[in-house]
């Protein structure tokens, strides 16, 4: 997809007066069109429907486009997410860096080892929902979940309000599979989840490198990437069920 001199320069005059917050428009008819940008957070952005539904007036829209306030034109995990979701290209600027790359949707695939955070995409219940689907061919559905739901305990537990409907029981031991849930502090509600591996810590569905331990789980921390370790004191005391798919008896 080529972009007109013109056009960029209004994409990169928008990515300016929205900064530092990130901007965010359509390309229709090769001419750039300005959108609300309504994310809670400013390193991210929701392009309102309003908007949307007024550029598809005009006509088709060939490409998504959003700025990166002091950062590149490399896509993000999330944009590599969402990208293949839209079907068009997306276009990228980097300010005040002043550079602008288009994007085709191609298919991505987050790890399971080493993933980044994204609360609600790629979290410890996302890990769980992915490893099954990878590993077993068990698909789990998904739940709306705000951040740092189980600090209110007005709020839904996540796990054990949901974990019988997707087909899991309570046992009392560990195999292979199993997903220990755990509380950990602050919390009104168990808020945790950790994949137990067993003693290798092997993946089928990507490639693994062999650590050293047993006992292992795989699991992803709040804030921070996706990572295999020893089930050891500290995860063991925090414990709070082992649950099982039924398939898995």
């Amino acid at each position: 997809m080529y972009i007109l001199k013109e056009t960029q320069a209004v994409i990169l005059n928008h990515a300016a007066a929205c900064y530092p917050r990130e901007s965010c428009g359509v390309i229709v008819g090769r001419k750039y069109i300005e959108c609300q940008n309504i994310a809670d957070s400013d390193s991210e952005f929701v392009i309102d429907p309003r908007d949307i539904v007024r550029a598809e007036q005009t006509g088709k829209i060939e490409a998504i486009v959003h700025s990166h306030p002091d950062g590149s034109t490399k896509p993000s995990t999330f944009d590599r997410l969402q990208m293949p979701l839209h079907g068009v290209p997306w276009v990228i600027a980097a300010y005040p860096e002043i550079d602008i790359k288009v994007h085709e949707p191609l298919p991505y695939v987050a790890p399971l080892i080493n993933r980044e955070y994204i609360h609600g995409v790629l979290d410890c219940y996302s890990i769980v929902r992915d490893y099954y689907a990878r590993e077993l061919d068990i698909h789990l559905d998904n739940f709306e979940r705000v951040d740092r739901w189980w600090e209110d305990a007005s709020n839904q537990d996540l796990y054990t309000s949901n974990f019988k409907s997707q087909g899991f029981v309570e046992v009392d031991n560990l195999q292979r599979h199993d997903v220990i849930l755990c509380r950990v502090q602050p919390t009104e509600h168990v808020n945790h989840a950790l994949i137990y591996l067993g003693d290798d810590g092997q993946l089928t569905s990507e490639p693994s490198e062999q650590i050293v331990g047993d006992h292992l789980v795989l699991h992803h921390p709040y804030l921070r990437r996706a990572r295999r370790e020893i089930y050891g004191n500290i995860w063991q005391e925090r414990t709070a069920v082992i649950i099982r798919h039924q398939s898995l008896m």
